[in-house]
């Protein structure tokens, strides 16, 4: 039987709570291949459910400085929380958490990469010759610690190809421990949702291993928009505006998760005060990230100049009914959505509001009133709290004169959306009803 299939095995023996059975099994597929920690990890569950917490708390460590030594370092996290949710205190596994810490710091951009410490000595060689499926009892038990304490002999590997340890690289040592102490690890089956679109959430995830699928509704369907590997992060920015999740994430093989809630955030922040803006920062270069990359926009400039745009702009936080445009009134600036969502409205002659559509990742705001001199022709409101980047009124001339092709697209964008108005502002008895709410301006 190979790696794969004991692994399969012990798997459904978790499944049916046999718990004894599955160590044996996951501590064979460990002796024959040492560089297995997946089975290391699943071994030192079963041993945790057999009530050899201590024993599971040393394997789960072996496991953690094995992944570090492999620059495996958001799956050694999982294998040092899994331990202090047994044993809060651990000292081994906090020191080897401080290392893997170190080794993304190092790994950072702009820092000199360097090998991490090589993991303490053990007690045990892990050299048993006994196949361990035919064990039972404290004699398996003996000799399954003697295989999943034992150090993993293998080399590490280029850093450069294991997933990244995103966020947690940007806080300082102390306030990572902390975090890590906090937010919760949990794994995922196929085709369960982690994350659904439309549903409020004040969780932000870090994919640790698996295969994530994100879909999106379009057209009364759910249209698959990419797929997200160890590494991925998403929910900071609904945690961070109150918005709720635009595409809905769903396992497509067995994932790991960490979950960090906003409470554990808050408790966080209260040891460490600089963790919100970190979170803050890292959140706003995810969205100018996406900006970017899907902003109709920046489609118009060349990759390598779209960065040195958004540079102008500055980051501005919007709270629910709050106008960034006020119909009547000039416009203070230019308004980029990041997150969240404006509602474009103008009054009636006739009397009333006529809502003219939704603005949301990616779209413009107050291009008209800054192009024409004129006063903004309507009201822009937030329906939620809102991130967006905001260009003051005074430096746009001088991004449309740097950026010809920015003021090409804004003028155009400028035309539809007045004609857009007019259409909307017909004598009501000559058009439908329906016809006076438009649709969101179409990239």
């Amino acid at each position: 039987m190979n790696e794969s299939s004991l692994r399969e095995l012990g798997m459904d023996l978790i499944e049916e709570r046999q718990f004894e059975r599955a160590l044996a099994v996951f501590a064979e597929a460990v002796r024959r291949v040492p560089a297995d920690h997946r089975s290391r990890m699943l071994a030192a569950r079963s041993l945790a459910e057999l009530g050899e917490r201590e024993r599971a708390v040393t394997a789960y460590h072996a496991c953690a400085e094995g992944l570090l030594r492999r620059d495996y370092l958001l799956s050694a996290m999982a294998a040092c929380k899994q331990g202090l949710d047994l044993s809060p205190n651990e000292r081994r596994l906090k020191e080897t958490l401080i290392r893997v810490h170190a080794r993304a710091v190092r790994n950072a951009p702009g820092r000199a990469a360097v090998p991490p410490p090589l993991p303490p000595e053990v007690l045990y060689d892990g050299k048993v010759d006994t196949d361990l499926m035919g064990l039972q009892g404290e004699e398996l038990s003996n000799r399954a610690i003697e295989v999943l304490a034992a150090t993993d002999p293998g080399g590490s590997a280029d850093p450069n190809s294991r997933p990244p340890l995103p966020l947690f690289a940007e806080l300082d040592r102390d306030a990572f421990l902390d975090l890590v102490g906090r937010m919760a690890w949990r794994r995922v089956k196929p085709e369960d949702v982690v994350s659904r679109e439309g549903e409020p959430t004040d969780h932000l995830y870090v994919l640790v291993a698996g295969k994530a699928e994100v879909t999106r509704q379009m057209e009364g369907e759910a249209r698959t928009l990419g797929f997200l590997g160890g590494g991925s992060i998403f929910g900071e920015i609904a945690l961070l505006t109150g918005a709720t999740p635009t595409a809905t994430v769903t396992a497509v093989s067995d994932t790991e998760v960490f979950e960090i809630r906003r409470e554990h955030l808050n408790a966080v922040a209260k040891n460490h005060p600089a963790v919100p803006q970190v979170l803050a920062d890292f959140a706003q270069q995810r969205m100018a990230r996406n900006l970017m990359a899907t902003s109709p926009m920046f489609q118009t400039l060349p990759e390598s100049e779209r960065g040195a745009m958004l540079q102008r702009f500055a980051f501005r936080a919007l709270q629910p009914r709050e106008k960034a445009l006020v119909e009547g009134e000039h416009s203070p600036g230019l308004f980029l959505v990041l997150a969240g969502e404006l509602v474009v409205q103008k009054e009636d002659p006739a009397g009333g509001v006529v809502t003219l559509g939704v603005l949301r990742e990616g779209d413009v705001a107050g291009e008209i009133s800054l192009l024409t001199g004129l006063r903004a022709s309507a009201t822009v409101e937030a329906t939620r709290k809102t991130a967006a980047a905001f260009l003051e009124r005074s430096a746009f001339h001088e991004l449309v004169k740097t950026f010809p092709h920015i003021r090409t697209y804004l003028e155009q964008l400028s035309d539809r959306r007045l004609k857009q108005i007019g259409e909307a502002l017909r004598p009501a008895e000559i058009i439908d009803a329906d016809e006076l709410v438009l649709e969101p301006e179409a990239a």
